[in-house]
């Protein structure tokens, strides 16, 4: 009974002064603090869409970040992940929704001598190529190059490379359809593009 009331006395307090809103706005300067330190260590500028509760993780098993480039025209949103140690790059115009996770390296499952995997890692860079669309809480795994003008509905793991113009879906992501590509290219040359 004793402990009910101190937590219902400190939540009072908390509602009084505010705190979980001072908490979270320290979370977004904590953020863009970070992406700063990683702007200088990799020489990307990195544009930030604050949409939830966290912020977003770009981490190399070595902290070299020269393999992480993003072109100054993309953006990403909280709750994104993206772990560059074997190169990731990322085109023009990538919109994304909340929680993109990509990763560039694997384990070597296939090891001769350990199980479930070695000390190896596979490096298999991750390219994203200009215009893409890319959903909520999508997972892109190492080695993908997702092509110009790609829509990847939310929730999808890809898993292999996804051809130019092409809507993909699902878990391992397959193709659904494609975009009016005649349309696509006329939009891009009129440069009607956000």
């Amino acid at each position: 009974m004793k402990l009910f009331k101190i937590k219902h006395y400190l939540i009072n307090i908390f509602l009084f002064f505010k705190i979980d809103k001072i908490v979270q706005h320290l979370k977004i300067l904590l953020t863009e603090v970070e992406l700063k330190r990683v702007e200088g260590a990799s020489g990307n500028k990195i544009n930030y869409a604050c949409q939830g509760l966290a912020g977003v993780k770009i981490m190399s098993a070595d902290n070299d970040f020269s393999k992480f480039s993003i072109h100054e025209t993309s953006h990403l949103k909280s709750d994104t992940v993206i772990e560059c140690s074997g190169g990731v790059t990322i085109g023009k115009y990538l919109h994304t929704g909340r929680g993109l996770t990509i990763f560039s390296t694997n384990h070597n499952y296939r090891s001769q001598n350990y199980i479930p995997y070695d000390l190896e890692d596979l490096i298999m860079p991750v390219i994203i190529k200009d215009f893409v669309w890319i959903g909520a809480n999508v997972t892109i795994l190492p080695g993908v190059t997702i092509g110009e003008g790609v829509v990847v509905g939310g929730g999808a793991v890809v898993t292999k490379d996804v051809p130019d113009y092409a809507i993909v879906g699902g878990n391992p992501a397959k193709i659904i359809s494609y975009r009016d590509v005649d349309k696509f290219l006329e939009l891009k040359m009129k440069k009607k593009f956000l």
